[in-house]
């Protein structure tokens, strides 16, 4: 329970809509919510109204409809195609160029300030893609902790040092003379598309907006949020993520970030179905990458090949609308999942196939599960790189369509060599023990209390 059962003031989460900065806060709220903890509310667009719903005594601020601000998981293939098939450096870019609108950011950060003045919060948690949010709290002077829901070296990109392997490159810590060479390359490659010069002006707007709207961290530089804020939030832990010397020390590297009250779906018809199979191969790729047909097609082939021994539960959004034929006996579509972690934490769940992302890799590995990460964009390639690296897993390139033999192949290699499943386990234990979200809301609380005592 909370100290007094009554609020000690009214504790924000700020995010914009997208399911992944946005899943930690709910994990996070939840828990808070669990302990009777009071004043808890959400700030963000109305489509996370429902997610908000099922948290008891959590309240929602609407910021409205994102439709004017599309997240990517509402981005049409096009728009896509521009962060995915060029060069990693022109694909970074293009991502950029998507966020960094002028209108649209003080639209956000107006939308923020309104929200927060209804409100009148103590604390805030926002996430670190909300950089309107961060500037709303900074200038209406709330006390805040940033949510980082990507590894802590995409953000605080201006932190590492220069031999770190370059955020969004997909290179490993340990690099090879070529590899070495390479980081360069790509470094280089993002110098020269973000001093273009259409994206100068375009930064210099929003940075002009903000300035004139009494925002200090104009250019929005990490490493001045980190440091203006109380604490820095990070669901995984060094040595799985690569340490970098100049890490904050506000920053806590709290471990994967899941529901401690268990999870939900045992006892259903899909609870059933894992039960009666002694092997499974899950496949869920998030809620942003869109596999083509021709690579729903190869999955389809990849289950053939697995079977009978191995079953193969994918997650995939549209299958059914797609003339794929016959499928195997040994595979299962489904549209949605009520739980990934009843997923994940089910015993015949041997391997989890993702699109590398920082959710979905930790959440794997808190339920020991070795993995294969073909990711598909921007951060997911430091993801895989970083699952290789710990030994827990393999990757596999996003070639479309799929090599359905190499695609088979590591799936073999992740279900019978036991060194994945000894790697899972050890990191698996280290993301536990780094305290998950007990920790997180332990600190929330300390942070809200300290905030009130203050004269």
């Amino acid at each position: 329970m909370d100290n007094s059962g009554k609020s000690a003031g009214t504790v924000l989460f700020v995010c914009a809509k997208s399911k992944g900065p946005f899943n930690p806060l709910r994990t996070l709220a939840s828990e808070l919510s669990d302990r009777g903890v009071c004043g808890l509310s959400f700030v963000t667009h109305d489509e996370r109204r429902a997610d908000v719903a099922t948290i008891p005594n959590v309240g929602f601020v609407s910021m409205g409809s994102g439709a004017a601000t599309p997240a990517p998981e509402d981005w049409d293939e096009a728009t896509m195609r521009t962060m995915t098939s060029g060069s990693a450096a022109a694909n970074v870019a293009a991502f950029v160029d998507r966020l960094n609108d002028a209108d649209t950011v003080m639209d956000m950060y107006r939308r923020c300030l309104d929200a927060i003045d209804r409100t009148a919060p103590v604390l805030a948690v926002v996430d670190s893609l909300a950089t309107w949010g961060i500037d709303a709290l900074t200038v209406r002077g709330v006390p805040f902790i940033i949510s980082i829901s990507v590894p802590p070296s995409g953000f605080l990109q201006d932190l590492l040092p220069a031999d770190y392997p370059a955020p969004m490159s997909g290179l490993p810590l340990r690099m090879t003379p070529a590899q070495r060479a390479e980081n360069e390359r790509f470094k280089l490659a993002l110098r020269q598309a973000f001093t273009e010069p259409d994206r100068i002006r375009r930064g210099m707007l929003v940075a002009a907006a903000r300035r004139a709207a009494g925002v200090p961290n104009a250019f929005g530089q990490p490493s001045q949020y980190a440091r203006a804020a109380r604490a820095l939030f990070a669901y995984t832990v060094f040595g799985f993520e690569y340490p970098f010397p100049q890490a904050p020390e506000n920053l806590h590297m709290l471990g994967s970030v899941v529901p401690r009250h268990g999870v939900t779906g045992q006892g259903t018809e899909l609870s059933d179905w894992l039960d009666s199979r002694e092997s499974v191969v899950y496949i869920g790729f998030g809620t942003i990458m869109r596999p083509s047909r021709k690579q729903a097609e190869a999955l389809v082939e990849v289950a053939t090949r697995l079977g009978p021994r191995h079953h193969v539960l994918c997650k995939l959004p549209g299958f059914g609308d797609w003339p794929i034929g016959e499928q195997p006996a040994n595979l299962r579509v489904e549209d949605w999942l009520p739980s990934q972690h009843h997923v994940l934490a089910h015993p015949h769940v041997r391997v989890f196939f993702n699109h590398g992302a920082a959710n979905a890799i930790h959440e794997g590995l808190y339920y020991d599960k070795p993995q294969l990460a073909m990711p598909f964009w921007l951060d997911c390639h430091d993801g895989a790189a970083r699952l290789v690296d710990s030994g827990a897993g393999l990757s596999l390139e996003p070639r479309d369509p799929l090599d359905i033999d190499e695609c088979v192949s590591k799936l073999h290699r992740l279900l019978s060599e036991p060194s994945f499943r000894d790697r899972a386990a050890h990191w698996g234990c280290r993301m536990r023990t780094a305290g998950g979200v007990a920790a997180a809301a332990d600190l929330v609380l300390a942070h809200r209390d300290a905030v009130g005592a203050a004269p």
